[in-house]
């Protein structure tokens, strides 16, 4: 028998990384609802639109954010579970987590996720506007020349949230061996 001291856990972080970006995403569609509820007729009423937007921007940001760790945690954690650590992190670490996405299937069950498909268009926008954000560079723009993608909006929180369950998804109808009980598990976690 082994001793407590011997037994082995896995440490894992996607589930939680997907718990804090959906419920983020929820905080979102809420602010969205409340802005879209109020009729703007005066100057309160377009600074109560503006607060909202900054919340939706806030609350989307994180949403972002997780779902691009929930994925390249979980892409990390598909290697390492089939190889080792060792070999994972002496010959694929450092490759982009979408470049993992086509590469680690396609090692272990002969197969890559469809590059046509809409799960690889989410998965490379997901990580584009991450990319954006954890490097961010301040810019000048006037205001004639705004757009929405100079915000982080819901649409990108929608869009991120999409693209975990896709991709893992497309993962899992390539190798069934994929379980993927943890993203139903992940959005109902009432601690995230």
């Amino acid at each position: 028998m082994t001793s407590p001291d011997e037994t082995e856990v896995t440490l894992e972080s996607h589930r939680s990384f997907f718990s804090i970006a959906y419920r983020h995403y929820c905080e979102v569609e809420q602010l969205v609802a409340e802005r879209d509820q109020r009729v703007v007729k005066d100057d309160e009423d377009v600074d109560y639109v503006c607060e909202k937007n900054a919340a939706i921007q806030r609350a989307a940001m994180v949403s972002v954010v997780f779902s691009a760790l929930t994925l390249e945690a979980f892409i990390n954690h598909y290697g390492i579970e089939r190889l080792s650590r060792r070999f994972f992190d002496n010959h694929l670490d450092s490759l982009r987590p979408v470049s993992k996405w086509l590469l680690l299937p396609k090692l272990f069950v002969g197969k890559q996720i469809n590059t046509g498909g809409e799960p690889f268009e989410l998965l490379g926008e997901l990580f584009g506007l991450r990319n954006r954000l954890v490097h961010y560079k301040t810019r000048r723009k006037r205001i004639c020349d705004l757009v929405e993608e100079d915000w982080v909006t819901e649409r990108h929180a929608r869009n991120a949230i999409r693209a975990v369950r896709s991709v893992v998804e497309e993962l899992r109808s390539i190798d069934p061996e994929v379980d993927i009980r943890w993203l139903q598990d992940a959005e109902r976690d009432p601690y995230a």
